[in-house]
C-alpha cells in the first residue's frame, strides 16, 4: 500500500522526437544527457538552467552514453559503429565536440566509463578496447572473445572489467595487467546479456540468455550460485550500494517479473527470492536509489514503481500511457530521470523515506513463486 504522503508528487518533462534509449548522470549530478532512438542527444545543464541539443535526429539510433567519473567526458555510441565524444569545459560551457571515431564492428550498444578513472571501455563485435582519456588515444592490444560481446561491468573501484558472450566471461584488470598476463576466462553454459557488479563486497551478477542468473561470490573467487526458473531471458540487474549483513540487495528482471534478492546464510540454497508483483508487461530498466536500498522499477505497461527494501511498492508512478524504457537516479539519490517509447523524459523529486537509508536492510518472504538458487 502506498504512503498517506506520496514520494513523487512534482515532475519535469520534456519531448525528443524519437523514443528515448539512453539516460545517464554526471558524477556532481549537475547534467543528464539523453539519448533518443533517432540519434537525437540532449544535454540538460541544472546549474546553469539550460538545455542544448548536442545532436539532431539522424538516421541511425543512439543506445548508450555516459559522463567519465570526473566530469571531463561525455560518450555515446550506438547502431552506427561509431564512438562520438565531447569534452566538457563544466556547466554553463558549450561543450566540445571530438571528430566522430568509426569503430567498424557494427551496432555498439555496451561501454562503460571506468569507476574512479578515465578509461572508457568499448564493446566493438568480439573485442574489448579501451581508450584512455588521459592519452585521449587507444590503447593497444585489445582484448578479443570468442563471441560478439553482450555485456560489460566495471568494478566499484575501477580496477576489474568484465564482459561476456555466447559460452564465457571474462575478468579483467587492465589497470595492473601486464601486456602477456592474460584475462581470467570463466565458462558459462549461455550468453550473459547483463552484467554488474555490487559495490560492498565485489559480487558479480550476471543475467542468461537461457533464462537463469548467476551470482559469483564476494571478489568473484569460487564458483557461482545459479539461479532458474525465470519465465524469460534474464536482461536487467541492479545492486544496492548498501551492505548487507552478507550481501546487498540484488534486484534481477525477466519479462513482467521482478525478484528481490537477498543472502541469508552461506553455502548452497544461501540467497531468498521474493517476487515484486505489480508490473504487467516488460520490465526494461531496474535501479536501487544511490545511499538507500529504495528499488526503482520501469515497464513497458507505461509505469514506474517505487519499492521498499523489503519488496513492498511505495508508490506507483504512471506517465501518459506510452511503456518506459530507461530509467536513472541522480547521484543524490533524491532525483528520478525515466524515458518512455514516445520519446518523452521525465524527472521526478523523490522524498526517501529515513528508513530506506539505513544500512543492513533485510528482506522478509513474500508470496507467490520465484526463481530458485542452486549450487554455491
Amino acid at each position: 500500500m502506498a504512503p498517506t504522503a506520496p514520494l513523487v508528487s512534482e515532475r519535469l518533462c520534456g519531448d525528443l522526437q524519437q523514443p528515448i534509449t539512453a539516460l545517464a548522470w554526471s558524477a556532481d549530478g549537475e547534467f543528464l544527457a539523453i539519448a533518443s532512438a533517432g540519434g537525437e542527444l540532449l544535454l540538460l545543464d541544472f546549474r546553469a538552467g539550460c538545455e542544448e541539443l548536442l545532436r539532431g535526429e539522424r538516421d541511425s539510433s543512439l543506445d548508450v552514453v555516459g559522463f567519465s567519473d570526473d566530469g571531463q567526458f561525455l560518450m555515446a555510441a550506438g547502431q552506427s559503429g561509431v564512438l562520438l565524444l565531447w569534452e566538457l569545459g563544466g556547466t554553463g560551457v558549450r561543450p566540445l565536440a571530438f571528430a566522430p571515431m568509426p569503430l567498424g564492428g557494427g551496432w555498439i550498444d555496451a561501454a562503460a566509463w571506468q569507476p574512479g578513472g578515465l578509461l572508457l571501455a568499448v564493446a566493438v563485435g568480439r573485442s574489448l578496447r579501451l581508450w584512455d582519456g588521459a592519452s585521449r588515444r587507444w590503447q593497444e592490444p585489445s582484448m578479443n572473445l570468442p563471441g560478439t560481446i553482450q555485456a560489460l561491468a566495471w568494478s566499484a573501484d575501477g580496477m576489474q572489467l568484465a564482459a561476456s558472450c555466447h559460452g564465457e566471461l571474462v575478468l579483467w584488470q587492465p589497470a595492473r595487467s601486464a601486456p602477456s598476463e592474460p584475462p581470467a576466462r570463466n565458462p558459462i553454459g549461455s550468453a550473459g546479456l547483463a552484467l554488474a557488479f555490487s559495490a560492498p563486497g565485489h559480487h558479480l551478477a550476471c543475467g542468461m540468455l537461457d533464462r537463469s542468473l548467476l551470482v559469483w561470490p564476494e571478489d568473484c573467487h569460487g564458483e557461482p550460485w545459479q539461479f532458474s526458473g525465470f519465465p524469460a531471458k534474464v536482461r536487467q540487474l541492479a545492486w544496492s550500494d548498501q551492505p548487507g549483513r552478507l550481501a546487498p540487495l540484488l534486484a534481477s528482471a525477466a519479462a513482467e517479473a521482478v525478484i528481490l534478492w537477498t543472502q541469508v546464510r552461506q553455502g548452497s540454497k544461501a540467497w531468498q527470492p521474493e517476487p515484486l508483483l505489480w508490473h504487467e508487461k516488460r520490465v526494461s530498466a531496474l535501479a536501487f536509489a544511490p545511499g538507500s536500498t529504495m528499488l526503482a522499477s520501469a515497464s513497458s505497461d507505461g509505469t514506474v514503481a517505487l519499492w521498499d527494501g523489503r519488496g513492498q511498492l511505495m508508490q506507483p508512478i504512471e506517465g501518459q500511457g506510452s511503456g518506459f524504457n530507461v530509467l536513472a537516479w541522480r547521484p543524490d539519490g533524491r532525483h528520478l530521470a525515466a524515458g518512455d517509447a514516445q520519446g518523452r523524459w521525465w524527472l521526478w523529486p523523490v522524498s526517501v523515506p529515513a528508513r530506506e537509508r539505513e544500512r543492513g536492510s533485510i528482506g522478509r518472504g513474500f508470496g507467490g513463486s520465484a526463481p530458485v538458487a542452486t549450487g554455491s
